[in-house]
């Protein structure tokens, strides 16, 4: 038994693998079968040909029959040697468009692979089955690998390992019309499960396309171990001096007569509300002008007996004034007041209409409760408050528009007169758009879609057109004529498609052909391109004229800013591959276009410059500087680039993106939060032109000490008798130092200038920052505080980690 025992087991495990080798029918029948997929020769000559199967997990064991280019989305053979080489064995940090472009789009030719044959339908059907089953001959830590994910065959062979030039050379380009699948970058900080996310369109994720940002602040660092004594201070600058009042103190419930006491005097009001018509209102249709007017003459016969002012208008009216509140001048609004004016007044105002918006215990929302909470988003934005929560505040938003029936057109309804349906399709076309912005901002993807509504666009129409008692809606009039409502009536018919291209490229996986991106593309400039050019009469006021001017520069911002979130994740890429190309030119000419209209506002009226500041500001100044940081670097190696052959091109963008961040300096100057993202723009500023002209290396060094130092000390000056500044007060800076070290003659070499100053001010080689201890000639230095502060505590963690 012990000798006939082993050929019997050897005899069980031969008749086990040939039950693999043969299909279902050949099986059965005990019939020898050639095995040919998809329909062995035996069963294509019998009478049922589509009764030929083989069973799942077993067709890895044929080694002839199928080839491993037959399979369209994983390689189901073990992997060879070759296909091992082909992957980079340092995993990328980031997955790239290329990289995710579609294996069944791409032949995988190697030297012991046959050419691909068609695949029919069934036998994609079968593989699904096949890959499937569990323990097949698949790899699956080879598959789920992140080399395999970031890097693709069709990079150039000095990307990858050298032993696959050859393979690399057979490969042939990637077309537009080959699907990509593009994982977008992110930004989760935190651990387990207190996390926080950000997706691609934040201002951190562009910062991780400067590899040397991390180790240009460590020689600044080291260089200037003297700013140590600056790096508290610098630490209450970034993270906001408002800790102590008023937001960190508690709110009352207010009544409406504490809201009318909150009030200032009518003169500073009337002001406050001709800013906010002309700049805000004319962007985000939120009243009826006329009607609010009436209101607010009301308003002030009422004000002396405070219950019969209607409370829901007061808060109306706090929010309406803390909006227009940085626009305005404060030295000119304490003149108008009568008396001083505190810092956070404006602040005041927005918590305390919060606060009373919280207590409302509103259940049906009508229109009045609607502008309550757009006009508080906006206020929360234009101060810097809650600028985490602001996604979370439009989408409840929306949903409280949607209940209410926003979404839907009202002209399907005979209750509604037809001066509400116009102001219904106003106010949702305002929420949409707010929720789209700030999605496009954290890099979320909106909360609608051109399918979740059928409200049509607002009329083309002035608001003196409108009245209540109107039977008919007045004659809407053609977009080369400019009315209150031209913003939304030429924005409008591009919202479903940004809505569109926002989900797309905010979604965890870009899935989508290039050829798609051109379209969104000829689409979005489309609409670009129809802009209308209105002529402003030198007859018109002021205030007509601004608005002109601001609504075709928010125009092109908002178009600008979709067409650049399509195009910069591939023009990223464009160095590596040429097929992407296109977007980094369109990318090039987008930032240019923002910037420069940055810089044409900012000479025309501060006001306007102040308005027309937004996420796409930063975002465009970004960009330039990581186009900049990458030309410089491919200098080495002759690359040929518009940047390289067009003389003064480089000098040109540079000087763009130092007018827009001395107007992020002006706002930011005002709000109370936000200049961690200054000092990142000037320390990548410094970065750029150190690589761009590296002899001057030391001195852009410098000058990035000099702006974040005169920019906190003009910051502590302006709130140098508040009492939310603390027990520190100002910190370093109150012996003034740094101030008295800036003499007159170094005034005409600033380049930059500092808001409440009336001249441009620069700060000298040498200063004083701590306060017996003068630094060196060299002092080059900027990170080690305001960087350390915002490199050390978040680059590391957030940007440059990632």
């Amino acid at each position: 038994m012990a000798d006939v025992q082993p050929p019997q087991q050897q005899h069980r495990v031969r008749k086990r693998r040939r039950r693999t080798i043969a299909c279902s029918q050949c099986r059965s029948r005990k019939l020898k079968c050639d095995r040919e997929y998809p329909t062995c020769g035996r069963c294509a000559k019998g009478k049922s040909p589509t009764k030929c199967s083989y069973e799942d997990g077993f067709l890895w064991q044929q080694p002839s029959t199928v080839e491993a280019s037959s399979f369209p989305n994983r390689m189901v053979s073990a992997p060879t040697t070759t296909q091992m080489h082909l992957v980079d064995p340092q995993p990328v940090t980031h997955p790239t468009p290329d990289s995710g472009i579609s294996k069944s789009s791409r032949p995988q030719l190697t030297d012991s692979t046959p050419a691909p044959c068609p695949v029919e339908e069934k036998r994609d059907r079968f593989l699904e089955t096949v890959l499937g089953a569990p323990k097949a001959a698949v790899n699956q830590e080879f598959m789920n690998s992140p080399e395999l994910l970031h890097r693709h065959r069709h990079h150039p062979a000095t990307q990858v390992n050298s032993r696959t030039s050859s393979v690399q050379d057979d490969n042939p380009p990637v077309s537009p019309s080959q699907p990509l699948d593009l994982s977008p970058r992110i930004m989760m900080r935190g651990k387990d499960t207190k996390t926080r996310f950000n997706g691609s369109g934040i201002f951190a994720n562009l910062i991780a396309q400067f590899p040397d940002l991390r180790a240009f602040a460590e020689e600044i660092r080291l260089s200037s171990p003297h700013l140590s004594a600056l790096r508290p201070d610098l630490m209450r600058v970034s993270r906001g001096l408002w800790k102590i009042k008023p937001l960190g103190e508690p709110i009352p419930d207010p009544d409406t007569a504490a809201l009318i006491a909150l009030l200032p005097s009518r003169q500073v009001v009337d002001e406050l509300v001709v800013l906010f018509l002309t700049h805000i209102e004319s962007i985000h249709r939120i009243l009826h002008v006329p009607s609010f007017l009436r209101e607010l003459d009301d308003f002030w016969v009422r004000k002396s007996s405070p219950e019969l002012v209607s409370p829901a208008f007061a808060v109306q009216l706090l929010l309406v004034l803390a909006c227009a509140w940085n626009l305005a001048d404060f030295a000119t609004l304490e003149l108008k007041n009568g008396s001083s004016l505190r810092c956070y007044t404006a602040l005041e105002w927005t918590l305390f209409a919060e606060k009373w918006i919280e207590n409302a215990h509103i259940k049906r929302s009508d229109i009045t409760v609607l502008r309550l909470h757009i006009l508080l988003v906006i206020a929360q934005n234009r101060h810097g408050m809650k600028r985490s929560k602001a996604w979370l505040s439009t989408a409840t938003l929306v949903k409280k528009a949607m209940l209410a029936g926003y979404h839907r057109d009202p002209s399907l309804y005979a209750k509604i007169s037809p001066f509400n349906k116009e102001m219904r399709r106003r106010i949702w076309t305002t929420i949409v758009e707010l929720d789209l912005q700030v999605a496009i901002e954290r890099g979320m993807p909106p909360c609608v879609q051109e399918s979740d509504y059928d409200t049509a666009p607002p009329l083309n129409v002035n608001d003196s057109d409108l009245q209540e008692t109107i039977e008919e809606l007045p004659m809407e009039r053609p977009l080369e004529e400019f009315t209150d409502c031209s913003f939304q009536a030429v924005l409008t018919p591009s919202l479903s498609l940004r809505l569109r291209a926002c989900r797309l490229m905010h979604s965890p996986r870009i899935r989508c052909r290039y050829d798609e991106i051109f379209r969104l593309d000829w689409e979005l400039n489309r609409h670009l391109s129809r802009i209308p050019n209105w002529k402003v009469s030198e007859l018109v006021n002021v205030q007509t004229a601004d608005k002109v001017v601001l609504t075709q520069a928010m125009l092109e911002n908002k178009l600008g800013l979709s067409l650049l979130s399509i195009h910069t994740p591939f023009a990223i890429e464009a160095s590596q591959d040429p097929l992407f190309a296109p977007s980094a030119r369109m990318r090039l000419e987008l930032a240019t276009m923002m910037l420069s209209t940055q810089k044409r506002l900012h000479e025309r009226s501060r006001s306007l410059s102040l308005n027309n500041l937004g996420d796409w500001t930063v975002q465009a100044s970004c960009s330039i500087c990581q186009l900049l940081h990458e030309a410089a670097a491919n200098r080495a190696v002759n690359s040929v680039t518009l940047l390289h052959t067009l003389p003064g091109l480089p000098e040109s963008l540079v000087s763009l993106v130092e007018v827009a961040l001395t107007c992020l300096e002006s706002r930011l100057l005002q709000v109370i939060k936000g200049a961690k993202e200054y000092f990142f723009m000037s320390t990548i500023l410094a970065l750029v032109k150190s690589r761009l002209w590296p002899t001057q290396a030391a001195a852009y060094k410098q000058e990035v000490v000099e702006r974040v130092i005169l920019f906190a000390q003009t910051l502590f000056s302006q709130h140098a008798n508040c009492a939310h500044l603390g027990d520190l007060g100002m910190g370093n800076f109150k012996s003034n130092q740094v101030c008295r070290a800036i003499t007159p003659s170094f005034l005409s070499l600033t380049r930059f200038q500092i808001l409440g100053l009336n001249s441009f001010q620069p700060v000298p080689p040498q200063f004083v920052p701590e306060l017996n201890a003068p630094l060196p000639d060299n002092l080059g230095l900027m990170v080690s505080q305001s960087e350390i502060m915002a490199v050390s505590c978040t680059l590391s963690n957030t940007t440059l980690g990632i």
